[in-house]
């Protein structure tokens, strides 16, 4: 390991580190770099994090180097040959503890002058990252989730064909504004890294503006904001004087006024207004992209090249995301087998589009291709082995509804087996660790109906302790009473009753 001594060395600010009882959670946080990993996420050995506390301090790493030679009662030689995997390096990183692995991220030490603007030195003590026994193998956080997401309001302007949200539940009282701040704070404590907002349409919630405000005063900002809003000059300054910087995503799928009409039920001046707004948009400086679902309507080389022409004159947005429109629990699956484009029928799209316009693009061009290629029952080995993202419902999201109820999966919604508690009257900390949450937890074989195969299944335990299956996925493919039958995923689960396959 090759340093000046006087240079001051500092953990990564993209990263943040949390004592999560019986281990330290790492993950990225709001202060993303060009140095740090995207979305990154893993439990530390305490030693490591109490490592790491030494180098959040505006000092020369020389004397850093000192100090830990004396926390650690070993010789300068020793402490730089502990460090040396860890300073600036540009791959992540793992070591073993027992037969756990402990992933470290890239660049988690680097050079103070590697980072632009300001640096907030935490000067963190090794005495914060004290852990009572050691556990790197549960997912579940244990302190807080890692995300929650506000669903603001389940109301819209639009009312899409494809809509996978549950649009239709009244809903009778709506958490007030100033409960949301006061859980934003609590979130804050907690160092949960972010919270989203959704709706409905966001916009419609007389008091975004602040609730947004909040949110980055906090630095909780959401990952990004979806709206099918038009936008206008007002919008678009507030957003910015809340001093939000992530993306707003703005719903596009069609330049054709009457296709927006027959699948959004919208107003034959709604296309015009969201032009408008997207060109605002597009002049005022604001982060932003596009994104367009793929249905049976605009599955169409003619009707996307269109809306490339109009999408290709902008100067300023950040990308275009494609995406075929998935299942829901909420449309009438008949109704959305109609609407579903089929996998041949996107994949030529695609070819076009890899073809003919990306090639000519000065705009990054997302074409989403996980949902059309997901795989059904092949997995014989349980939910710890399902391919794709792991799941984060009881893991280390929580979701809050309009009225305060809280679920473990944002497509889940009001369905009363998967409510987990109410923030109108409990804390976040209450509901995370609610007696629901750990029922849902710890399912036994007495919990799940006769019918299921996974009743009489070997591998249940294992199965089920991974919490690993995606419940959303279970209920689209078999109906809301067969909740506990296998994930799709699994090769001994049922031929599926509503085929999610394109």
């Amino acid at each position: 390991m090759s340093f000046a001594e006087n240079e001051v060395y500092i953990l990564n600010p993209g990263y943040v580190m949390r004592n999560d009882l019986r281990r330290v959670a790492i993950y990225s946080g709001f202060k993303f770099n060009s140095m740090s990993a995207g979305n990154w996420e893993s439990f530390l050995h305490p030693i490591h994090a109490q490592v790491f506390s030494f180098f959040t301090f505006d000092r020369p790493i020389g004397l850093t180097i000192n100090l830990l030679s004396q926390y650690l009662k070993k010789d300068v030689e020793i402490v730089k040959k502990i460090l040396s995997p860890f300073i600036e390096n540009p791959m992540s990183v793992y070591t073993k503890y027992r037969d756990e692995k402990v992933r470290i991220p890239k660049n988690v030490i680097v050079n103070r002058k590697q980072i632009a603007g300001e640096v907030a030195f935490l000067n963190l003590t090794p005495d914060v990252f004290e852990c009572h026994g050691i556990d790197l193998a549960t997912r579940r956080m244990y302190t807080a989730p890692r995300l929650i997401t506000f669903m603001l309001n389940n109301t819209c302007v639009s009312n899409c064909i494809y809509c996978y949200a549950d649009t239709k539940t009244k809903v009778r009282k709506k958490l007030p504004t100033g409960r949301i701040l006061e859980l934003i704070e609590e979130a804050e404590a907690m160092q949960v890294r972010a919270v989203n907002l959704i709706g409905g349409e966001i916009f419609l919630h007389p008091d975004w503006s602040v609730i947004l405000k909040k949110l980055t005063d906090c630095n909780l900002q959401p990952e990004y904001i979806s709206t099918k809003y038009p936008l206008n000059s007002d919008i678009i300054k507030t957003i910015r004087d809340t001093g939000y910087v992530n993306p707003v995503q703005i719903s596009l799928d069609t330049c054709s006024s009457g296709l927006l009409q027959k699948t959004l039920s919208v107003g034959n001046d709604y296309m015009a207004k969201v032009l408008h707004g997207i060109k605002l948009a597009d002049s005022s400086g604001l982060n932003y992209r596009i994104t367009s679902v793929l249905t049976k309507y605009n599955v169409e080389r003619n009707i996307i090249g269109k809306l490339y022409n109009f999408i290709s004159e902008l100067k300023n947005i950040t990308d275009w995301r494609i995406t075929p429109a998935i299942n829901s629990n909420w449309i009438d699956y008949e109704l959305f087998h109609k609407l579903k484009p089929d996998k041949n029928e996107i994949e030529s799209l695609y070819e076009f589009i890899e073809t003919e316009i990306i090639p000519e693009s000065n705009i990054p061009i997302q074409l989403n291709r996980s949902v059309i290629n997901r795989d059904f029952h092949y997995c014989t080995t349980g939910s710890k082995d399902f391919k794709g993202v792991k799941c984060s419902a009881l893991n280390n999201h929580l979701f809050i509804l309009p009225d305060g109820k809280t679920t473990i999966c944002e497509q889940l919604y009001w369905l009363p087996r998967f409510i987990i508690g109410d923030v109108s009257t409990n804390s976040l900390s209450e509901v995370w660790n609610s007696p629901a949450a750990k029922k849902m937890l710890k399912l036994e074989k007495d919990n799940i109906q006769n019918d299921s195969p996974c009743k009489s299944c070997s591998l249940f335990e294992a199965c089920f302790v991974e919490n690993n299956r995606c419940w959303t996925d279970i209920i689209k493919a078999y109906g809301k009473d067969k909740w506990d039958y296998p994930d799709p995923r699994c090769a001994y689960a049922p031929p599926m009753k509503y085929d999610l396959r394109f």
